[in-house]
């Protein structure tokens, strides 16, 4: 009986079984954090879009439309506003296009994880 418990049978499969997951988890986060880091890329240019379509003068709905279509493919949890519609007396001064955008982040044996941060993309008015 004791000759049978020092031998090592199996336990490089348990050793793997243990690696593996913790080593799963790291490349699993990896690819979720460039994929995350992505669409807040995409989504700052949409915002800088909307900023640069406000500097000339636009409505409010027409830079919604602009940052929603430069967002594309992914949606805006929240809608984007404005601090300011520029004028002819506005010249020079920034006007800035924000919103809140909650990303979901979800790892294979964790639980997912929603993190909000402030897309914002500011412009003079011309």
């Amino acid at each position: 009986m004791a000759s049978r418990l020092r031998r090592g049978d199996g336990a490089a499969a348990v050793e793997f079984a243990i690696v593996s997951t913790i080593l799963f988890m790291i490349v699993f986060g990896i690819l979720e954090f460039g994929r995350t880091y992505s669409q807040y890329e995409v989504l700052q240019g949409a915002a800088r879009e909307g900023a640069r379509r406000a500097a000339v003068g636009a409505t409010l709905s027409q830079v919604q439309q602009s940052v929603t279509q430069a967002a594309d493919p992914y949606t805006l949890t929240n809608q984007p506003t404005m601090d300011r519609t520029c004028t002819q007396d506005d010249v020079g001064q920034p006007v800035t296009v924000s919103w809140a955008q909650t990303f979901q982040i979800s790892i294979p044996f964790l639980p997912p994880a929603n993190v909000t941060r402030t897309i914002k993309g500011v412009f003079r008015c011309e």
